[in-house]
């Protein structure tokens, strides 16, 4: 018996995973760069957090700091795209970036097909209007000249004017994704700064920050003793020695405050 192409139920769905980042984790995790967070996760055995394949589009808006709302695409099956060309099914894609909630980061996942565009200036615009906090893409987006003056942080893998509609479909959104080799589950962090985007598992984000914060404060010493001609062997990583003086260095400051 034949049946019309058709998909499973979305509708208007809340949210079910997607959770806010809080502003006291926001703020700490904002003053830190991306490289610091991938750095202390990777010495935390998080070795795949960075989106490696994606940049800022405007690095003069590049600082965010979100919870993941997620969604996922596949390759395009035609009579579908079809059904959705007339009308007689339902946009995904529509559905998916309208339900993302404000102060979130929408994370798409496509498989890395920097050939199309996941998105242009009327999206990035309708996104920004509604108060969402950034967009990662594996894709590439069209209207770069305009995204790329907008003060809304873009992370992209490219630029082309190819629709992804040529070769994929938004299947479903709040749920775990693949993007760029990274994991992300909804409500995951993500953090952006002009040097790209990490995600920070949810549970561990306090943590990160803290950790971060700690190493940050850490490389100002360092940096002070490499310009006073320090060799880089045994400054950093810092030795048992060096570590001494740094904690000295901190007990210095904080006296003098």
């Amino acid at each position: 018996m034949a049946h019309s192409p058709s998909f499973a139920p979305l509708g208007d769905r809340a949210p079910e995973t997607y959770a806010p980042v809080s502003e006291a984790l926001r703020a700490k995790l904002m003053s830190v760069a991306v490289p610091t967070l991938s750095a202390v996760m990777f010495q935390k055995g998080l070795h795949s957090r960075f989106f490696a394949g994606s940049r800022p589009l405007n690095k003069a808006a590049s600082k965010f700091c979100g919870g993941a709302w997620t969604i996922r695409s596949i390759p395009i099956r035609e009579d579908l795209r079809s059904e959705i060309s007339k009308g007689s099914l339902p946009s995904r894609n529509r559905l998916a970036f309208d339900a993302a909630p404000p102060g979130s980061v929408v994370v798409c996942g496509t498989g890395s097909h920097p050939n199309v565009s996941m998105m242009g200036d009327i999206m990035s615009t309708a996104l920004m209007t509604r108060g969402v906090a950034a967009v990662v893409l594996d894709t590439s987006v069209s209207d770069a000249h305009f995204i790329s003056t907008m003060p809304f942080p873009v992370v992209a893998a490219g630029t082309t004017p190819i629709s992804s509609f040529a070769s994929l479909m938004v299947i479903d959104h709040d749920t775990p994704i693949g993007v760029q080799g990274v994991a992300v589950f909804p409500g995951d962090v993500i953090v952006g700064d002009e040097n790209g985007a990490v995600c920070i598992p949810r549970h561990l984000a306090d943590e990160i920050a803290e950790a971060s914060i700690a190493q940050e404060r850490l490389e100002v010493y360092v940096l002070e003793l490499i310009q006073a001609g320090a060799p880089i062997d045994g400054t950093y990583p810092p030795s048992a020695e060096t570590l001494k003086g740094y904690a000295r260095w901190c007990a210095d400051r904080a006296a003098a405050t």
